[in-house]
């Protein structure tokens, strides 16, 4: 585009720039998996009939199961069922204490995947995958489902793209990493 106004001030980025700016978007994905994954479980919990596909499926499952049990959607939603007795709240807190503690987990790798500390990033990506097959056990892959499984394919993608990235990085010969661009447009990565 800068071409096309005559404005060709750019300039190629390193591979190291490269490779710092796809682990930096590989961490941020992980705070967005958690910031829409809190949305949703708020919309989830206030019986809005809105959600947000860039969120983990587990915590949102959890949350829907134990609000199902123990009856807290409109009565309608068990007009098929029948005679169904509610469980205690105690069951809902506990799912909304699991919920929150997968959460906590993905923000940890979050945080801690600054340094960078790739364990955090990988545990991230196992951990997701585990999420993404939990989706898929739980509802199944339909037509309803397809944006969720593109998602959380991207999202996979990205992690494993982040991951590679940190490692290639780690890899450059030493005069190949201008240092002071290279914090500029990436993680912190130890040179």
């Amino acid at each position: 585009m800068a071409k096309l106004f005559g404005n060709d001030n750019t300039r190629q980025l390193s591979q190291a720039e490269v490779l710092a700016g796809r682990y930096k978007t590989a961490r941020h994905n992980l705070l967005l998996i958690v910031v829409f994954t809190l949305i949703n479980i708020f919309l989830l919990v206030t019986n809005s009939n809105s959600y947000f596909l860039f969120s983990a499926s587990i915590p949102y499952y959890l949350v829907d199961l134990g609000m199902f049990l123990c009856g807290k959607y409109p009565a309608e939603y068990y007009a098929d069922i029948g005679g169904i007795d509610p469980l205690s709240n105690t069951f809902f807190l506990v799912t909304l204490v699991i919920a929150a503690v997968i959460l906590v987990l993905y923000l940890l790798s979050w945080i801690f995947a600054k340094k960078p500390r790739v364990g955090w990033m990988i545990f991230a990506l196992v951990f997701f995958v585990i999420d993404t097959l939990g989706m898929l056990w739980w509802a199944g892959i339909s037509s309803d489902m397809i944006f969720d499984v593109v998602f959380h394919g991207w999202v996979i993608v990205s992690l494993s793209r982040g991951i590679a990235a940190y490692f290639k990085f780690k890899k450059l010969p030493v005069e190949e990493l201008p240092v002071e661009e290279v914090r500029q447009a990436g993680p912190e990565i130890e040179e």
